[in-house]
């Protein structure tokens, strides 16, 4: 009787906690990744932690994507992708100015590298999602149980997506970067929202 009550105990708590799968196929994956969220959020610098909140959008009719990181009695951050120029994907951040006034000895070029990482990253996320397989890609994606990982060969910058919330959306975002001497940078957003109707622009450029 016992060993009965606990098979259908574990069944039921397997049922309760099952994992959704991320599908392999990108097109489809892809679209969990939620471009126009709202949140809180923590930046790691050589072992400096910064807690914030944040709002990101998508902006069809401007042709860019802005990621506004808001600290606790300080101005908000901006982070910005814009492919309004049909030649040229340009990356604006206001973050590597904060971080480099805050702490000694970090190498402008490894947050130079980091912040534009994330912007090639978020600017294939808009790729993938609109379905342009034909637009050249940097990064290797792969499906991992409830996970969604992307990496580059050349690099040691990192991407997980994990935690899929009601099916919808992933709620967890990771980035992270390891530079030539061993030092990391890390971004990472947890969804406490997710817009529902996010629109993907399809005139995304190489």
């Amino acid at each position: 009787m016992k060993i009965a009550l606990l098979m259908t105990f574990f069944l039921t708590s397997c049922s309760l906690f099952k994992i959704s799968k991320v599908s392999k196929d990108l097109s489809v994956s892809s679209q969990k990744i939620c471009l126009s969220s709202e949140g809180k959020g923590r930046l790691n610098v050589k072992g400096r932690k910064y807690i914030f909140s944040y709002e990101s959008g998508l902006l069809d009719h401007d042709h860019s994507w802005k990621l506004a990181l808001k600290f606790p009695l300080r101005k908000a951050e901006i982070f910005e992708i814009d492919w309004s120029n049909p030649n040229k994907v340009k990356f604006t951040s206001t973050i590597e100015d904060k971080i480099l006034r805050e702490n000694r000895g970090v190498n402008p070029k490894s947050i130079e590298i980091f912040t534009s990482q994330v912007g090639h990253l978020l600017k294939e996320v808009l790729i993938h999602q609109s379905g342009r397989k034909e637009q050249k890609v940097e990064f290797d994606w792969k499906a991992d149980g409830g996970s969604l990982l992307a990496s580059k060969k050349d690099s040691k910058f990192k991407a997980k997506f994990t935690n899929i919330v009601a099916e919808h959306y992933f709620g967890r975002m990771s980035l992270s970067y390891v530079d030539i001497t061993d030092e990391e940078y890390s971004l990472d957003l947890i969804v406490r929202n997710c817009s529902e109707n996010d629109s993907i622009e399809t005139q995304v450029v190489e």
